[in-house]
């Protein structure tokens, strides 16, 4: 059976590598001024980075959530502690790449700050220019932006019924280690109620061997008697 772990792993890196390839072209027009074309494109590549770091944290939430439940139970899944290190580590890793990514589309781009200090003599700038082909980023390459984008949401929904079936396996993982803590309590209570049992059978077994000492005793003192007065008889006698 195909681990789920993987599964989600290989949907998490194509994922990311995709996200990767979209927000190095969004470094790109963030780092200088762009025509109305390159803002509309602008504005289109942050929605969808968004979208798409926020789909991947929580992808990597629910793989930290069968890592924890693993850490728990190695044996009952087959992992060692170097598995589940790597696959930790694999976690921690795409964390900080995505957290990395967020915080850059919160920064303010140089875009916007051209715009907030003087927006007319940007403008003006544009007209003369005329910005024809918004500077190398034409028709062609908006084509294969949204080339990129139908595939991500294809690969997303792909990705959604993987993700159900984790939550699923998770679910029963649970509802197995809660059965197993019932068959323990009742195991306890079978070894309790055996205990008890033992422990009165003891005293009885102690209770006939007294009994038995005692008969024997008065058995040897009845003897003694008996011999005694047997040798006073012949003595007087």
């Amino acid at each position: 059976m195909t681990d789920p772990f993987d599964i989600v792993q290989e949907d998490v890196i194509g994922s990311f590598e995709q996200t990767r390839t979209l927000f190095a072209s969004w470094k790109q027009l963030n780092g200088r001024k762009r025509s109305p074309q390159e803002e509309n494109e602008f504005q289109f590549m942050t929605d969808e980075l968004y979208s798409s770091i926020t789909s991947i944290g929580n992808d990597l939430d629910d793989l930290q959530e069968t890592i924890d439940v693993s850490r728990n139970a190695p044996d009952e899944y087959g992992l060692t502690s170097a598995e589940i290190k790597e696959r930790q580590e694999f976690v921690s890793s795409k964390k900080r790449a995505v957290s990395d990514m967020r915080k850059s589309l919160a920064q303010p781009s140089k875009s916007a700050k051209g715009l907030a200090s003087g927006g007319n003599s940007a403008r003006n700038e544009e007209e003369q220019v005329g910005y024809t082909g918004g500077a190398g980023l034409g028709s062609q390459q908006q084509q294969q932006y949204e080339m990129l984008m139908e595939e991500q949401d294809q690969h997303f929904d792909s990705m959604l019924g993987t993700v159900r079936n984790l939550h699923g396996i998770a679910s029963t993982m649970n509802t197995e280690l809660d059965t197993q803590a019932v068959l323990l309590d009742e195991v306890n209570g079978l070894v309790d109620r055996t205990q008890s049992r033992l422990a009165s059978a003891k005293k009885k077994v102690d209770k006939f061997l007294r009994d038995k000492n005692n008969r024997s005793l008065h058995i040897v003192l009845i003897l003694f008697v008996v011999i005694l007065v047997l040798i006073m008889l012949i003595i007087f006698t």
